[in-house]
Parts: structure tokens; sequence; C-alpha cells
């Protein structure tokens, strides 16, 4: 039987499920259909909650240096410039408060530099375009005529998949919606190039996503399209009228027209064959949800996807990513549409609109949540298949929090993303007695603390490696986290105590 996973796609979906399947063991092979890497900004705006998981991956420095961070989105009278509404990011409960605005060319070449560090293939011009599986493994086909067989595959290529056609899948929604116009541009402004702009106008929306040096990504809601696309002219034409005359573009990169979708698939997992990003759902960049919701599904799937690969977790728990991931999908969709629909918005119901975002935004209480929930810090399955609670202050099924006031014996500040940078599950306790183990599938960590920023008191907290509570108990009992491992993700026994150097408070 073999054991190789496959991914297909390499856009930033499918190469964080590279990264993560290999740096917890996996042999991963990726096949991507573009001869070379897009040059389209595509996707621009990476939350926290993914800020966070590609700082444990170990690349948040390299997109950083080749992003912008943005403090807050401004909404504004298009006609005036009156602002109607801010939504600060400062309040966002993270490490990483802020959207970083990197164009999606930018974040790929960063995550194929990191796969290719860890030993992953990539092999470009190479489509998919047969796939039969059986108990054992999944026999693909590609372009290029040749054949493969490997034990799993992951459809990460995209919203016209074709690893979701070939097992039969669908996405069910609305594929009738609003029509925007997309330049990616440089611009001469005086608009603020720390902040995301919105701005209203009679004749529909419009966005400003500044990038790094002088880019920007410019979007307009418009009526229509025209199959030659929009004419740098017509962009000018747009920003003159709904920015006020701010918003000056040139040297185009990338003009084009989109219809927005609302869809998603019935189900993540087909046997062997799993559907993640835009392969299992598709919908509005309102809120920039999309890359961010597939990279978290990328980073849910690939610790389950390992364990079992490497023979020490029943094939069951990947039953856990559909019940973990699919609600959040259709959570997103949901919120998206909303989104849209109100940004659309003309007529009195614009105007109802504009003062609620007025109002909104005038509250910081409901712009901290709002942009909270913007961020995906929200976002955690309590009521999962995988959380178990035996006492203790933490939620299972949440992520897991920063321990605040703890610091490292040189004096870093420790966070759950440093911790994650070992890859594998996280113990936590301040039980030094305890003599706690977790074998190969993750480490031990004892927090020699004076104080107990994270509410452990004798106990214990078992981390994911995605960053989820799992298990939390009041005890800190070999046998509790025996049980859960047995219970939760198989046939796991642990042999030794991993026991890095004492965590200093």
């Amino acid at each position: 039987m073999t054991t190789r996973v496959l991914v297909v796609g390499a856009g930033p979906v499918g190469l964080t499920a590279a990264c993560q399947l290999a740096r917890l063991g996996v042999d991963v092979r990726v096949v991507e259909k573009l001869a070379a890497p897009t040059t389209e900004s595509r996707a621009v705006g990476v939350h926290a909650r993914s800020l966070e998981m590609f700082a444990a991956l170990g690349v948040l420095p390299r997109l950083e240096a080749r992003g912008r961070r943005i403090a807050a989105l401004q909404m504004s009278d298009g006609r005036t410039g009156h602002l109607r509404a801010r939504m600060d990011l400062a309040d966002v409960p993270t490490r990483h408060p802020y959207v970083l605005d990197v164009a999606q060319p930018d974040t790929e070449a960063v995550l194929t530099e990191r796969a290719t560090e860890l030993g992953v293939s990539i092999e470009r011009g190479v489509a998919l375009t047969g796939l039969t599986q059986d108990t054992l493994g999944v026999d693909v086909t590609f372009s290029d005529g040749r054949t493969d067989r490997v034990g799993w595959v992951v459809g990460a290529d995209g919203g016209h998949s074709a690893v979701r056609r070939l097992v039969g899948e669908q996405l069910h929604g609305s594929f009738q919606g609003q029509h925007f116009a997309m330049a990616d541009v440089d611009i001469d402004t005086s608009l603020s190039r720390d902040l995301i702009h919105m701005f209203t106008h009679p004749d529909g929306m419009a966005m400003v996503f500044p990038l790094a040096g002088h880019r920007a990504r410019l979007m307009f809601l418009v009526d229509g399209t025209d199959p030659a696309g929009p004419t740098m002219e017509q962009i000018q034409a747009l920003a003159e009228t709904r920015m006020g005359g701010r918003v000056q573009a040139h040297h185009p990169r990338w003009l084009t027209y989109f219809e927005v979708h609302h869809a998603q698939v019935s189900s993540y997992r087909h046997g062997r064959v799993f559907l993640a990003g835009d392969a299992a759902h598709v919908h509005s960049p309102a809120g920039a949800q999309g890359m961010n919701t597939g990279v978290q599904d990328a980073a849910n799937l690939a610790w389950k996807l390992a364990l079992v690969v490497r023979g020490v977790a029943d094939e069951a728990l990947l039953d856990t990513y559909q019940a973990e991931r699919h609600p959040v999908g259709a959570a997103v969709v949901r919120q998206t549409t909303v989104l849209t629909d109100l940004g659309a918005a003309t007529g009195l119901l614009g105007l109802l609109r504009d003062a609620v975002y007025f109002v909104a935004g005038h509250s910081r209480r409901v712009a901290a949540a709002a942009a909270t929930r913007m961020a995906e810090i929200t976002i955690g399955y309590p009521r999962g298949p995988l959380g178990v609670q035996r006492g203790g202050a933490l939620p299972a099924g949440e992520h897991c929090p920063d321990p605040a006031e703890l610091r490292d014996a040189d004096g870093t500040p420790v966070s759950v993303e440093s911790l994650l940078a070992r890859p594998g599950f996280l113990l936590l306790t301040r039980n030094r007695s305890a003599q706690l183990r977790l074998g190969e599938i993750g480490t031990v960590i004892v927090l020699d603390s004076a104080t107990d920023p994270l509410g452990l008191g004798d106990g214990m907290a078992l981390v994911r490696p995605d960053g989820y509570l799992g298990l939390v108990s009041a005890t800190a009992d070999q046998e509790v986290v025996d049980g859960y491992l047995a219970a939760k993700i198989g046939d796991v026994a642990p042999a030794s105590v991993r026991r890095p150097s004492a965590l200093a408070g």
C-alpha cells in the first residue's frame, strides 16, 4: 500500500497542505496545471488566524517582507470623502492585529520556497485527467500520459476543480450574482496606504486594497461585463467618479471582470480524496475570506491525514475534516453573500446600509467584534468531535490562547504559534511530577511559571497541530491522555517523553 499524498494545485491552499504534510513526515507530490506561477494578484488579504499558522510554518517574516500591514478598514462617501465608518484592527485578540495585504504570486513564492526546503516535489504544466480509487489507494492519470498510484489525494485546484469533477461532486448554490471590475495597478493617491478604503456611491461601491510599494487592488461594482475585459481608461473613469478623483491608476498588471458565485460541495471527503479551498467552496471576496478559509482547511486536514498516513491514527479521524470544516465553509458562504448584497445595495436600502455602517463604525465594541470575526479568530469547534472537557479553565474545541505573561529562558514572549513551530501535538502542563508523554506524535512542554497564564492549575491541555484545543483536563494524568488518544485519534501508544528546555515565567 502506497502512502504518498498527491496534492493537486500549487496555489496557497495546495502549498499549505503540502508544507504541513511534509513537516509532519509525509511524502508529498504536488502537480499544477499552470506551467508557470500566476502573475495575477488574485487573493491579497491574509487575516490573523492564517498569519498565526504561517508563523508556525516558519514563513511569516518572508511574507511580511513582501506585503503591507493594514491597520483598519475605512468606509467613506465617494463623492464628498465624508467618513461613514471605520473598523480598526488593533483590538483583535491576536499577536497580529492587522491584515497583511500581499499579492498571491508573492504568497505562492514564499510557500513554494518553504515546500522545497521540506523536500516537496512540485511539478508544473501537469494536469490531473483521471482518478479511480479502491480501499488501498488511488490510481491517477496526468495530462502528459503518465500514471501513478498514491495513497491519498488532496484537491486544491480551485473553483474549476478537476478533482471535484472526477469524484462526481459538484458545487451547490447560486451562480449568478453581482459583477465587478478589478484592476491590479500602481496608484498615485493622497489616501492612507495603511488602510483598506471602501467608497459608497449611487452608481455602486468601490474599494482600494493597498499592496507593497505603489501597487494596489481596485474593485468596482458594475452593471455588466465586456468579454474583452475592462480598459485602463474605464478603470480610471470609475476611480474618478466613485473615489472623487483621489486615485490615479497606471502601470496595469491585471484587468478583469468577475461575477460573484456563492456555492459549496456537499462532502469534503470522498474516500481517499479530499477537497479544500475553492474546490470545496466559492463565494464573494467580501471580507477577504476565500484564501484564508482555504488555507485553514488545509491546516485542519494535513495533521489528521499525516497521522493516518504514518499509521498512528485510525482512518475514522479523517471524517472529522468534514465535520469541522464544512460548517465553517457554509458560514463563510452565508456571511459573504450578506456582505456583498449590502455593499451592492442602492436607493433606500443603500441609505439604510450607510446608516447601519455609521452606527456600527462609531462603536468601538461593535467594530472590534466585526474585526475579530473577519480575522477568523472566532472560528472554533466547541461542539466538534475532537473536543473533550474534563474540567479546567480553557474551552476544549477553541483555539488555544497565547500565555500572555509567559516568556522563554531568553526573555522572548511565548506564543502558541511559536510553540507550534514544533511539529505535532503539544501537551501543556505546569505539573512537573506528572511524567506525561506523547511519544512520536508530539511534545510535552512543562511551563515553569510563577503565574498561571493559561489557567491550567495542576491540569493539562492538549493542543492539536493546528492550534485548537483537543483535551482539557483539571488533572495531569497519563491515563486521561491515553484514553483521549485512543477514543479520538486511534491506536496511539505514547512511548517516551520528549521534553524540551522548560519555559520560564
